[in-house]
């Protein structure tokens, strides 16, 4: 495909930007509400908003953390992750889960995508789990596409799901969140709720609910001597920001997978890629679209010249931190190489959708 084939409309258009956090009124009361009483520290208003989560989840546990690095820490300290161990995981996986492997000095054993897919390939999962001798593994739901541990060779393993982008899924044959007996939601501003930052632990598990409450500072955990606490504490008015978006959850998730299924239908009469499977499941936290024939730059210029805000799908996926060998991981290089973001906020209006569904429909 020629740079020609991109069709450019003359008109100047106003800027859609990429992203926009999903923030209301109510959002806002709730967290001034907590600075006007000056809850600033970790309290009740946190542990409201731990309780909220069980309830709205069904689970029996909920912590929650400052960061999804921490959660990811607290989480594998909790299963027993100690230095030396192979973690397997997704090159696509966060970078906050190669971050907290590297906390515990640990070692990552990174998995290629399967083709056309935004999870890790089933067979090379195998190969490196046999290969490395790994007794953990980390799986998160890229991109609001639902993945399923059950096609995966777990048996023998300790396994954390990071559900963060498909937090509130509905599915008839997997239960998002409760595929692993720890799991992990990050609450970022780019999330699908957010928290500013933060992260919830969430599990059915006593014993481990317990050992991830003994790492954090501030419990009531017996200190042993050279054992350290730490710092990972949510604070009130981010957990009253927390409570406000839990109640509009479903809202945002109707709203997103209403934009989606226009999206879906431009790439569907174009002849680029998504590779979404079950858009009544998915929950398109983020959505990729996949550009074979033409280099990124040239994509990303187009969308610039029409005033509509892109991003590639990772900053660098992790064989890339990692600084290993691209022709070992083909499909997570192809889809880096030939992914672009497209906005799929909530706020975006009728028209703004209908504008990027076009420009979708324009590259050929």
């Amino acid at each position: 495909m020629s740079t020609e084939t991109i069709q450019r409309p003359i008109r100047k258009e106003k800027n859609i930007e990429f992203f926009k956090p999903t923030l209301s009124r109510e959002d806002l009361k709730g967290v001034l509400e907590c600075l006007v009483e000056e809850h600033l520290s970790t309290g009740e208003i946190v542990e409201r908003f731990e309780k909220t989560f069980c309830h709205t989840f069904k689970i029996k546990y909920a912590i929650s953390s400052n960061s999804l690095t921490s959660a990811y820490h607290l989480a594998l300290l909790a299963l027993g992750v100690k230095a030396g161990d192979s973690v397997l995981l997704s090159s696509y996986a966060p970078i906050s889960a190669l971050d907290a492997i590297f906390l515990i000095q640990a070692k990552p054993v990174l998995i290629d995508l399967k083709r056309n897919s935004f999870h890790p390939c089933p067979e090379e999962f195998l190969r490196k789990k046999n290969e490395s001798g790994a007794k953990f593994a980390l799986f998160d739901h890229s991109f609001g596409s639902l993945i399923r541990l059950n096609e995966y060779s777990i048996e023998g393993l300790e396994v954390l799901e990071d559900f963060t982008e498909a937090i509130g899924a509905t599915s008839e044959s997997i239960t998002v969140g409760k595929q692993s007996k720890i799991a992990i939601c990050g609450l970022s501003a780019e999330n699908i709720i957010t928290t500013g930052n933060g992260a919830m632990i969430i599990t059915s598990e006593s014993n481990l609910a317990s050992n991830v409450r003994s790492y954090k500072s501030g419990t009531s955990a017996k200190r042993n001597f050279g054992e350290p606490k730490y710092d990972y504490n949510l604070v009130d008015y981010q957990a009253a920001l927390g409570i406000e978006q839990l109640s509009k959850l479903g809202v945002i998730l109707e709203r997103k997978k209403k934009i989606a299924s226009a999206y879906l239908q431009a790439v569907q009469n174009s002849r680029l890629e998504t590779y979404f499977q079950n858009p009544n499941e998915d929950t398109f936290q983020r959505f990729p679209i996949v550009v074979s024939g033409q280099n990124y730059e040239e994509i990303q210029r187009y969308f610039k010249s029409i005033h509509i805000g892109t991003q590639r799908t990772v900053e660098e996926p992790l064989h890339r931190v990692l600084e290993e060998n691209h022709l070992e991981y083909p499909n997570a290089e192809r889809l880096y190489q030939r992914g672009h973001c497209i906005p799929i906020y909530p706020n975006l209006t009728k028209d703004n959708v209908q504008r990027i569904a076009t420009a979708i429909r324009r590259i050929y």
